[in-house]
């Protein structure tokens, strides 16, 4: 009975794709607000510039808290290389975030999905999930840990050759 369920549950993943959510499609577009900004983020004006990861994620999730540091890694390895490092909180408020931002030093912006509308349209039903979407707005990765760094240097772009005069 058990195998049965599993089967049924991983045969519905297989044909349950969904554009704009999954990996090889083009993600959906979204803007949301920077924490402690007036800025708004919208994934769109990326298109065609840099790849991105989206980290979404909560104050009071363990494993979000513990690739923190992680990220913050990435962020100083890959920041100057084009890679733009976005974790999305869902539905907390803005001082906690903010007081758990200073706290963690987390140097990468923080978006706010108040009503987890952009958690929803990504269907995120858990977390932490990181997508990764390159510079044409494809999803090449999606997962509950975060793209190794060989998946982060595919998508980075690549350094332009000088011309020889």
């Amino acid at each position: 009975m058990v195998a049965t369920c599993y089967l049924l549950l991983a045969t519905y993943g297989l044909y349950s794709a969904e554009p704009g959510i999954d990996v090889g499609n083009k993600s959906v577009d979204f803007s949301l607000k920077v924490l402690s900004s007036t800025e708004t983020f919208k994934l769109s004006n990326y298109d065609g510039k840099n790849p991105v990861l989206l980290n979404f994620f909560a104050t009071w999730c363990p494993a979000c808290v513990g690739e923190i540091p992680e990220l913050n890694e990435l962020q100083k390895k890959y920041a100057q290389k084009g890679l733009s490092i976005v974790s999305i909180n869902i539905q907390e408020k803005e001082g906690k975030i903010a007081n758990f931002v200073k706290r963690k030093k987390i140097l990468h912006k923080i978006l706010l999905d108040v009503n987890a509308e952009v958690a929803k349209e990504f269907k995120v039903y858990g977390i932490p999930t990181n997508i990764l979407i390159d510079s044409k707005g494809v999803i090449v990765f999606r997962g509950n840990n975060l793209p190794d760094e060989n998946e982060i240097e595919k998508v980075l772009p690549k350094p332009k050759k000088k011309r020889k005069k």
